[in-house]
């Protein structure tokens, strides 16, 4: 049997490619084809790039540190530079939700990234924008853009977006994830109310207008501002790995990742490799590590099976060895 590992990684816990590659030593000696998946969030510049360069660079906190360019061929001559938000003002780089400072937290060293991206001289740029921990509207990063009077806009440079939501509600929706308690919720949503009027002021867009714009905190919306453009950051990653094709030349789909739920089919990688393979009438098993009831129905009801590590094993085992019981659990289900 010809299987497809094509998933995201789980966050926090293990890659992409950690997981197919155990899928691989796992399922022999059916034939997995690896593709890591990303949806421009966690693992982003891990699935796209050939090559990497580390730069000194700041986290969301103003701690030194240390992120990466990642860098891609594009066509004859050319190169793209591949930059990942989580990577370098993450959630997961701060200590999660309970070592951020949601107030304090900023987009400053996505500046400093891209400020190196540019004198690299590409053809083009590649931000994955999600997984941060900030909620700043992208004012630590605006901020250093103008000190620095750098315009990325001489670069054709394209955002790739794990979210829909729009530019003022990345309060409500996205800082309690990052610790933000009921009165900081409060704060940033004024504050990004607050930037919504600067941005339209000084860059004449009023970015609620653009779906998307919420990501990372807002970042979305004032990489928008400086001339960037917005896409879906699956969608980015799907053409580039050619995941279509790939699908159709395989008995088996396998995708997952950390937590499947309603945000799964809001462009999210599980969702739309589903509606990937529905079209072209392939049968999924997801392999997850904990679920919302609902939302399994649902992907029954289509004819795909799911299994989640936490149901199965416990929560403290799966924590504790994931990537060995994805490997056990995906033996028992591939016949």
């Amino acid at each position: 049997m010809k299987v497809l590992a094509a998933f995201d990684g789980f966050k926090g816990t293990m890659s992409a490619k950690a997981i197919g590659s155990e899928l691989s030593r796992a399922l022999s000696p059916h034939e997995v084809i690896e593709c890591p998946l990303s949806d421009g969030g966690e693992g982003f510049l891990e699935v796209l790039a050939d090559r990497f360069v580390q730069v000194p660079t700041v986290d969301a906190l103003g701690r030194a540190c240390v992120g990466r360019l990642g860098f891609r061929k594009l066509g004859i001559g050319g190169v793209e530079v591949i930059l990942e938000t989580a990577e370098t003002i993450g959630l997961t780089q701060v200590g999660g939700a309970v070592g951020n400072d949601p107030i304090r937290a900023d987009s400053t060293g996505v500046a400093i990234l891209l400020e190196e991206a540019l004198r690299q001289r590409p053809t083009a740029i590649l931000i994955g924008c999600g997984g941060s921990a900030v909620t700043d509207g992208g004012l630590g990063f605006i901020r250093r853009m103008r000190q620095r009077k750098l315009v990325p806009c001489d670069v054709p440079m394209k955002i790739a977006l794990d979210v829909r939501t729009r530019f003022t509600q990345a309060g409500i929706v996205f800082a309690p994830q990052k610790g933000a308690v009921s009165k900081e919720v409060e704060l940033l949503t004024a504050r990004l109310l607050a930037l919504h009027a600067w941005y339209r002021r000084w860059y004449g867009i009023d970015l609620d207008e653009h779906v998307g714009t919420g990501a990372a905190g807002g970042l979305g919306g004032a990489l928008l501002a400086v001339g960037a453009v917005l896409a879906s950051g699956f969608e980015e990653v799907a053409s580039r790995v050619q995941l279509s094709r790939q699908i159709s030349e395989v008995d088996l789909v396998l995708t997952g990742e950390g937590r499947l739920d309603e945000t799964s089919f809001d462009g999210k990688v599980v969702g739309q490799v589903l509606t990937l393979a529905e079209s072209q009438g392939k049968q999924v098993v997801v392999i997850v590590g904990s679920t919302d009831s609902r939302v399994v129905e649902r992907v029954h009801q289509h004819g795909h099976r799911v299994y989640a590590l936490s149901d199965l094993f416990g929560i403290e085992r799966s924590l504790a060895n994931p990537l060995q019981l994805i490997g056990e659990l995906a033996r028992s289900v591939v016949t």
